[in-house]
């Protein structure tokens, strides 16, 4: 099962699938190829490239909530957005040729590429993307996030002005994800089961096999692209069956982030040449974490929470569960990240744990325990099964529930658990994390998106000092703020930064090398997705 295919709770009011965050150093991106593929002059027109994914793409709508990989990695054929970001991972315009700030940083003047058409014909107009911005604002996913935003008008054809109520200096990162993927109306509205984008490939249908078949689309913006006839996404449920597949060559491309999987292929990679690994080695990585509801017993007590974090062990954790594919998680943001300040976690340690649940049990006359949910998926499981072993050695008993998805998603609006397991913060912006610590101290919201409760006057006005800026040093201070709150108090524990990368046969080129509408050079990998249009296959 692909762990990105369990959902992120704690993200369920953000955009956090395809969203990345800003660097500024260059990313990264190491590619493994084979030496054998004989070289080639220059990009070849045609082909078909077949992509294994694990389901077909259910939600094709930018404001139906969340996408999966899988499903991000279609929308990025059918759709072109507002932003990218560019080989320093900085956001830069795409369907947009300017987004100006006014001097607070309370609007935002977004001006339009002329002459961008829909694959059915249709100019793209500032009214059309005024209203998919609207329409973001009514997925219930984005509700909190984008809280900020006061008005969205349309001056002329070809300009958006977006209104705060408050300081917002980060917000064209946020039109670099999901929010700034703009779709035709009737899709927006799901009027039409077919998706209508700016992009370079347009909907064909879906075959009898349950194969999605996108065609080049004739009339695309970036001239000269795409280069491939069509792109076919595969469905193959298990994993291990789609690194087969691209190591038969019956497939393209395959993005694999399955621990075993990742050390199969690494070990088969190294005896033969069939596969090409892209690995972003600076990207910011979604990361194994436990929320705490800090307002429900017993994490509504700092030394519940400080002793399940002293008895856990990472690198166990780690090597066992993830079979040494990834890194431990120093905190919510990855030490590779220009926003990292080192407040890392201290190392497990049991003495200390045990007087920590002495301590909680003098407070409370209770013994530690609480229930952990957990979404049903092999190395999830894996993991919780671990943790609670590590957690019986200090003393702390702790039952694993299985909850699907969907019930999770709930528990955690609601408030209604007491530990979950989950999987996220993989923005390397840190303000994209702002709605999981908003609130009002001694207030707790019947539905929140901040999924522990934790309020910290400190982080609030960190996040408001870090978006009154565009001033680097300072919002690394106003971040730093935050990273030590947080390990401090420990709403969130974080174990494992999961390993993500792109398998690609070798003779599909260019998978990391594309220009921005802009005219940098693009970000290699978002996530585990690439750009579709410049790629092509060697002859």
């Amino acid at each position: 099962m692909r762990l990105a295919a369990v959902v992120a709770v704690s993200f369920s009011v953000l955009v956090v699938v395809g969203c990345s965050g800003s660097k500024q150093s260059p990313t990264e991106t190491t590619e493994s190829t084979p030496s054998t593929v004989a070289p080639s002059s220059g990009p070849i027109d045609g082909g078909t490239l077949d992509i294994a994914v694990a389901a077909a793409p259910a939600k094709w709508a930018p404001n139906s909530g969340p996408w999966t990989t899988d499903e991000l990695q279609a929308a990025r054929a059918v759709y072109d957005r507002l932003m990218v970001r560019d080989s320093n991972d900085q956001p830069v315009p795409e369907l947009l040729t300017k987004a100006a700030p006014n001097s607070n940083f309370t609007s935002w003047t977004l001006t339009l590429r002329s002459g961008v058409t829909f694959s059915d014909g249709a100019p793209l107009t500032a009214e059309v993307v005024a209203f998919n911005l609207r329409a973001q604002q009514g997925d219930s996913s984005n509700a909190d996030f984008l809280a900020p935003i006061a008005a969205i008008t349309t001056p002329d054809s070809q300009t958006v002005v977006v209104s705060m109520f408050t300081p917002w200096s980060t917000f064209p990162d946020v039109l670099t994800t999901r929010i700034g993927t703009i779709a035709a109306p009737l899709t927006v509205l799901g009027f039409d089961p077919r998706p209508i984008g700016t992009g370079p490939f347009m909907w064909s249908g879906v075959d009898e096999a349950g194969i999605t078949v996108l065609v080049k689309n004739p009339t695309y913006w970036k001239k000269g692209l795409p280069h491939l006839d069509a792109v076919r996404f595969l469905p193959i449920p298990e994993a291990a069956d789609r690194v087969t597949a691209a190591l038969e060559g019956k497939v393209g491309m395959v993005a694999v982030d399955e621990p075993r999987q990742l050390e199969r292929m690494e070990s088969v990679q190294n005896r033969d040449d069939k596969i090409t690994i892209h690995d972003d080695r600076n990207a910011e990585r979604p990361k194994v974490n436990v929320a705490f509801e800090t307002g429900r017993a017993p994490f509504d007590r700092i030394t519940a929470r400080r002793a399940v974090a002293l008895a856990t062990d990472r690198a166990e954790i780690l090597s066992k569960a993830f079979a040494g594919q990834g890194s431990i998680a120093r905190g919510m943001v990855s030490d590779t990240s220009p926003w990292f300040v080192d407040h890392s976690a201290p190392a497990r340690d049991i003495e200390r744990a045990k007087k920590q649940v002495e301590e909680y049990t003098k407070e409370t006359g209770l013994p530690l325990s609480f229930r952990l949910l957990v979404a049903p998926g092999t190395t999830l499981e894996r993991v919780a099964s671990l943790w609670r072993g590590q957690l019986q050695d200090a003393g702390i008993e702790m039952a694993i529930e299985l909850v699907e998805p969907s019930t999770l998603s709930l528990a955690a609006a609601i408030g209604q658990f007491q530990a979950i397991l989950q999987v996220g913060f993989d923005s390397s912006q840190p303000d994209s994390y702002e709605p999981l610590f908003r609130g009002i101290p001694a207030e707790q919201a019947a539905i929140s998106g901040n999924t522990t409760r934790y309020i910290n006057p400190l982080v609030t006005k960190a996040f408001a000092d870090a978006r009154s800026t565009v001033d680097m040093t300072r919002q690394v201070d106003d971040y730093g703020t935050i990273q030590e709150q947080v390990t401090i108090d420990i709403p969130y524990l974080f174990l494992v930064q999961v390993r993500e990368v792109v398998l690609t046969t070798p003779k599909l080129r260019d998978v990391t090398n594309w220009s921005s509408g802009s005219g940098s050079g693009g970000l290699g990998q978002d996530d585990a997705t690439v750009s579709l249009a410049q790629l092509w296959l060697a002859r």
